[in-house]
């Protein structure tokens, strides 16, 4: 009997403690917001770094999600998180807002507001049928659009990968004017403006590309770095129709990664749209290795795909590439003879080009004038030809 009487008070004595405990709890969430038990529980699944962030939310996203998303952190500062989305692929959505929890046994609690963006359902609905909600009204556009250009300059071809990818390129670059950024204009950052309206900076170029080689059935990753901006031709709006050349720096930048063949390169479009007296179509940096893009543009390479080499680079795939001058003279030569017009591109490395190296050209008859302007470095540049009959 006595012995019963003892577990009894035992018993009490466990409930009266776990009790209190739930009661503690309870407590600390309505002082603090934060429920200690899914503290406890993220303790070791909790995100210790912005890319790990990027990532869980980049991966939400991509299955659609539309909404709250609740991530447990460790020490990320604040100001990592205000920028966010700089550092993660915008092609499905973005982060619209975020609440900070307390912390709480060393990690913290943080709930994120994404928006499902309009590339979203565009591809949901050209790639699966799925009706595009009435009152998305910019993706219905969108969804129009890019239907229409893959109908166009794809159609029943039967293209390879690489056609694809240079056939959509070359739409975008000819389509779209690059911009100089607006605050008031969101659309400048995204694939509508580009596709739509026809104007962007580099997040919309990289959107757009994404878009239509995903439509397309190419492979590709949408990639966020830094670029030198003196290579870009980065400039200031004066606001009054005029620009002013800014002094070469690390700015945001977006592109692509596109997959040939099982093999990775870089592709961006924003720099293949030259800007400036002659404003053409240029394959600069169409499909490059992680060697020669690192030149001008810097990004995480533990976040993406390697690119090791060039062997579906524009140039070398078009036998426009030149390791000497003798050859690259008789090239231009020949091809300057059978179209003695309009612009010309070329890629050499491993020699200098000079005002004399190219004097064979002097030679086609009809010509009025020839001068270039050249892209690059000594181990790899890209030049283009401007003929004047």
């Amino acid at each position: 009997m006595c012995l019963m009487k003892k577990w009894q008070k035992i018993l009490i004595e466990i409930i009266a403690v776990v009790i209190f405990i739930l009661v503690a709890l309870k407590l600390v969430q309505l002082w603090t917001g934060v429920n200690p038990l899914d503290n406890i529980t993220h303790q070791k699944d909790a995100l210790e770094n912005i890319n790990e962030v990027a990532a869980a939310l980049t991966l939400e996203m991509e299955e659609g999600k539309d909404g709250t998303v609740v991530l447990f952190i460790e020490d990320i500062p604040e100001s990592e998180l205000l920028n966010i989305n700089y550092i993660m692929s915008n092609l499905n959505g973005s982060v619209d807002s975020f609440q900070l929890h307390p912390k709480l046994f060393g990690i913290r609690r943080v709930d994120f507001q994404i928006v499902r963006s309009d590339n979203s359902y565009v591809y949901d609905a050209y790639m699966n049928g799925t009706p595009i909600p009435e009152d998305r009204v910019e993706a219905q556009k969108l969804y129009k659009v890019v239907k229409q250009i893959i109908e166009i300059e794809i159609g029943d071809q039967h293209l390879t990968e690489y056609q694809r990818e240079l056939v959509l390129h070359d739409y975008l670059v000819e389509h779209c004017t690059y911009s100089y950024g607006k605050a008031d204009d969101d659309n400048e950052f995204r694939a509508y403006g580009a596709l739509v309206e026809g104007q962007a900076v580099c997040n919309g170029y990289a959107e757009a590309m994404a878009l239509l080689l995903s439509c397309a059935g190419v492979e590709n990753q949408y990639v966020v770095g830094t670029a030198k901006s003196g290579s870009r031709a980065a400039v200031t709006d004066n606001g009054d129709g005029t620009v002013t050349p800014n002094q070469e720096k690390k700015e945001n930048h977006a592109w692509n990664l596109v997959k040939l063949n099982g093999t990775w390169y870089h592709l961006d479009a924003t720099w293949d749209d030259p800007v400036g007296e002659k404003d053409v179509l240029s394959h600069a940096y169409f499909n490059m290795s992680d060697e020669l893009m690192e030149r001008d543009h810097t990004w995480n390479h533990d976040k993406y795909e390697s690119c090791p080499d060039m062997s579906w680079n524009y140039f070398v795939r078009s036998k426009k590439y030149f390791q000497d001058s003798y050859s690259l003279d008789a090239a231009v030569t020949q091809m300057v003879t059978a179209h003695p017009y309009g612009t010309l591109e070329f890629a050499y490395s491993q020699f200098e080009i000079t005002n004399t190296t190219l004097q064979g050209l002097s030679t086609v008859p009809g010509l009025s004038s020839v001068y270039y302007s050249t892209v690059g470095s000594f181990a790899f540049s890209v030049i283009t030809l401007y003929i004047n009959q």
